[in-house]
């Protein structure tokens, strides 16, 4: 085994003349051809107002969108019948305290329903019977 101090020292490699001063231009080279080339600006500017103006589109269309929704449920309601209305509620579940807690009628409304529910009873026969209590 030989000794560090015994191993010659020279230097076994060898460079051309002008090499170090040539590198740094060289390797700047590389760098810029291998650049991406930056996207242009006008596309930047365009998605930066574009992006606000669709934003608010969306929440225009979803604010005014449930107002229109609610206009056709109540013409929706409207076209519906009293007697169907009356046999969906007497084959359902719904109590008559549950209707009144459920919504209030103004008295016009309420008049406009009595006078179709009662348009089939004469109360003058119900009067003239002789019901023994």
């Amino acid at each position: 085994m030989r000794k560090l101090e015994d191993i010659p020292k020279n230097n076994p490699f060898s460079v051309p003349d002008g090499y170090f001063d040539k590198l740094p231009g060289v390797i700047q080279a590389r760098i810029d051809a291998g650049r991406v080339k930056k996207p242009v600006p006008y596309l930047r500017y365009a998605l930066q107002y574009a992006m606000p103006v669709v934003a608010l589109i969306i929440v225009a269309v979803f604010y005014f969108r449930p107002q229109a929704a609610a206009e056709s449920y109540n013409d929706l309601l409207a076209s519906v019948s009293s007697e169907q209305l009356v046999a969906y509620l007497a084959d359902s579940d719904i109590t008559t305290d549950d209707l009144v807690d459920a919504g209030t009628l103004d008295e016009e409304s309420a008049e406009a329903i009595e006078a179709e529910v009662f348009t089939d009873i004469d109360f003058d026969d119900i009067n003239e019977l002789d019901l023994d209590l």
